[in-house]
């Protein structure tokens, strides 16, 4: 597990990361962000769609692979952007810090979520309230 590296070197202390977890966390993001534009230039091209000659449900196959494929980039796309702004986190010294109630984000959870910024209590928040106007 690439976050397992990162585990070890965190720092547990209040706000700051020393230098050594600094870097891998530098390098544990970059190897991230590396593998999600790997994905995206391999998945670049979108599949064709089915002939207009050929019946409806291969027309319709087609479509939905079209779609999938540009979900998935949409996806990958979000992710390398989250990557970069944990990455600009790191050179800031603001990585690990909760971007909401300025706390540290615990270790473990960077591990799980290297690219998080905000503490998990920040996180429930804000999800219960986007689930709470999603109503």
């Amino acid at each position: 597990m690439p976050g397992a590296q990162l585990k070890m070197s965190l720092d547990t202390g209040p706000s700051t990361m020393s230098p050594d977890s600094t870097d891998g966390a530098r390098r544990l993001l970059k190897r991230e962000l590396d593998a999600v534009a790997a994905r995206l230039h391999a998945e670049a091209e979108v599949p064709k769609a089915a002939s207009p000659t050929g019946d409806f449900l291969d027309i319709a196959q087609g479509v939905q692979n079209q779609e999938l494929a540009r979900l998935n980039a949409q996806r990958l796309s979000e992710r390398a952007r989250r990557l970069r702004i944990a990455l600009s986190r790191v050179s800031d010294g603001e990585y690990g810090i909760c971007a909401e109630c300025g706390d540290s984000i615990p270790p473990k959870r960077l591990v799980a979520v290297p690219d998080a910024t905000t503490c998990l209590a920040c996180q429930e928040r804000f999800e219960r309230t986007r689930l709470a106007d999603c109503r």
